[in-house]
Order: structure tokens, then C-alpha cells, then sequence
């Protein structure tokens, strides 16, 4: 439910990966685009005839609604015995106390969201989610017979840190109490006042940028993919600040994956899916939300030695490894032809 040839950016970068990894173990025949490109793709491929030689169909669904011609055609392909393997990534519109609906379009969006969702489940076989607690929301009283299928990671990269390494990295939407970005400023300005040498770099889209001053510690930058890999001899760490919400516990940002695969330790707060996760792989730090335990986390980073950086590092990068696009493909095909 997005364009995939349209430039990398957020979901078309892990969407893209999947699309690559499939590609190298099946036969794979590929609709992508926003609503009106999609329906017109759609409406092609179903007079093709091509439908009857499928095996499986998998479906990445956008933050958006799906459209009429998703809910026809996969009802379509059902009614023709092909399994439908439906990917559900996120559900913020439920929680409007966290993502208010401030447009009109946004306040139809929320108000469609469940009717829509409940459309989606009847034409798919099996529905996707990265985890328990957002099948719970999303499926309420279904969702035992959910398949987590948790976000990939791309492949590791080997940037060496820098002796003086001293910044930490955060990739994504700066504006957003949800995400954090406002108390990590805020705790990297106390933990400088407590004598840490940390700086911090915001890897942000344009428009996305914090608001306010931005003192001299305080790097922006465009980046993904490579140019983001380019920053890494300098990164002490990554951080995910998101504040504990009904939320945020119960989601997992697909960019702790990529955070995993840049092999450097993590300092998260304790949102529950996201705090398990990296205590499970023993890649870094997991702390409260408050500005003064985001700065002590830091400041313990800033004090950790190169042994204990290193081993945090390795364990990120194992955890890279363990979770890779081509397992997830892998599970994905299991899934739709283990009928």
C-alpha cells in the first residue's frame, strides 16, 4: 500500500528489503502504490487472469485505509482458494489521547479505521503483527490466532567507533511527543551540565526537525542508508526516548532493528515490547522515560568502558543477524503454504 520506486524513505526502506528477500526465494509479482495507482494496478492484474497461478498473496498494509478494490480483490482471490497473509504494522488510530485527529481527513480516518480493519480480517486467511499487544488491539477477543511476525533488520554494518566517540544517534520524527525527541534534547542538556562529553544527531525528514533553538551539540541531518552508516564512527550509541503510553508499550519500532544492525549499543526507554527486546539480546541500556533517567542512562554510556561498549555492540549485532529480512521472508512463505 505504498509506492515502492519512489525513493527509500520509512516504510519503503524495510518494505523494500522484504520485496528483495522474497524476490531471491519465490516468484514474486508485486502491486504497490497509493490508493488511485493501486486501484487501477489491481483492477489490471485481477483481468489478467494471472490470479489463478498464485500460491500465496501477502499484504503490507499502510498507516492509511485500505481501499475498496484491496477488500474486493482479496475477497476475490479468497473465493478463489488463495491463502491471504495480511501484515497489520501499526493501529495509532485507536489511540487518539496520543495521536489526536486534528484535520478533518484524520477524524473520517479514525472513525473508518475498525470498520475497514474488521473488512481486511474477513478477506485474509491469517493476519500479521509485530506483537501480542497490538493483536490484542487491534483483534480484541481474535487475537490468539495472530502471527507475530515481529519488524527485520537489515544486514549488520562493520563502521569502526572512533576512539572518541561521543554522540549518540536518533533517526525520525523530532516533533512528536510520542517519540521522544523533546526529553532526549532535554536529558542530553542535563547530562552535558553534569560534565558527560555527549553531543547528539537527529537524522530527520524536512519538516520534522524540533522546534526552538538548537545549541551547538545539536546536529541535524538528511540521511538514510548509506549516509546514515556514515555517521556511525562518531555514534556512541542509538537512542529510542519514547515515553511509556498504552501505546507505545504495546508497539516495536522498526527502527530498534535498524538501531541493531548499525552495531551499537541501544539506550530505550522501558516501553514494554521495545524495553524486552533489548534486554533479551543484551544490546545496551534500558531506562525510565523521565528526562533524569534518559540523562543517567547517558551519562552511564558516557562512562562505560571500550570493553563493555564493544560487548554491547557484538550483542546488537547478533541480534541483527538472528532477526534478518530473509527469515522473516522465510517465515512468510511458511506461512502461506503451510495450508
Amino acid at each position: 500500500m505504498y509506492p515502492l520506486d519512489g525513493g527509500r524513505w520509512g516504510p519503503t526502506v524495510r518494505i523494500g528489503h522484504l520485496r528483495d528477500e522474497l524476490s531471491a526465494l519465490v516468484e514474486l509479482d508485486v502491486v504497490d502504490g497509493y490508493r488511485g495507482a493501486r486501484r487501477r494496478r489491481l483492477v489490471r492484474y485481477a483481468v489478467s487472469g494471472r490470479l489463478r497461478g498464485l500460491d500465496g498473496i501477502y499484504v503490507e498494509s499502510s498507516t492509511f485505509l485500505p481501499a475498496e478494490a484491496d477488500v474486493a480483490f482479496l475477497g476475490l482471490a479468497r473465493a478463489l482458494g488463495i491463502p491471504v497473509l495480511t501484515y497489520v504494522r501499526d493501529a495509532y488510530q485507536l489511540f487518539g489521547e496520543e495521536y489526536p485527529a486534528a484535520s478533518l481527513r484524520q477524524r473520517v480516518g479514525r472513525a473508518a479505521y475498525r470498520p475497514i480493519l474488521t473488512a481486511l480480517t474477513a478477506v485474509s486467511t491469517r493476519i500479521a503483527v509485530p506483537t501480542r499487544g497490538l493483536a490484542e488491539a487491534v483483534l480484541r477477543d481474535r487475537s490468539a490466532s495472530a502471527v507475530l511476525l515481529p519488524p527485520g533488520s537489515p544486514p549488520p554494518v562493520e563502521v569502526p567507533r572512533a576512539g572518541d566517540a561521543g554522540r549518540l544517534l536518533f533517526v525520525g520524527d523530532a516533533r512528536l511527543p510520542a517519540h521522544g525527541a523533546d526529553r532526549l534534547i532535554a536529558a542530553v542538556s542535563c547530562a552535558r551540565e553534569r560534565g558527560a562529553q555527549i553531543g547528539l544527531d537527529l537524522v530527520t525528514r524536512a519538516g520534522q526537525e524540533p522546534p526552538g533553538a538548537r545549541p551547538g551539540w545539536l546536529r541535524l541531518h538528511r540521511a538514510e542508508g548509506p549516509a546514515i552508516h556514515a555517521l556511525l564512527g562518531d555514534v556512541l550509541a542509538t537512542v529510542i526516548p519514547r515515553p511509556r503510553s498504552p501505546y507505545n508499550d504495546l508497539a516495536l519500532p522498526i527502527k530498534l532493528f535498524d538501531y541493531l544492525s548499525y552495531g551499537r549499543p541501544l539506550l530505550v526507554t522501558d516501553c514494554r515490547e521495545q524495553a524486552a527486546l533489548v534486554t533479551a539480546a543484551g544490546a545496551g541500556l534500558v531506562v525510565g522515560d523521565s528526562i533524569e533517567e534518559i540523562a543517567t542512562g547517558i551519562e552511564v554510556l558516557a562512562r562505560a568502558t571500550p570493553g563493555e561498549l564493544d560487548r554491547w555492540s557484538a550483542a546488537a549485532t547478533r541480534a541483527a543477524r538472528a532477526a534478518s529480512w530473509r527469515h522473516r521472508a522465510e517465515r512468510i512463505v511458511e506461512l502461506l503454504v503451510s495450508r
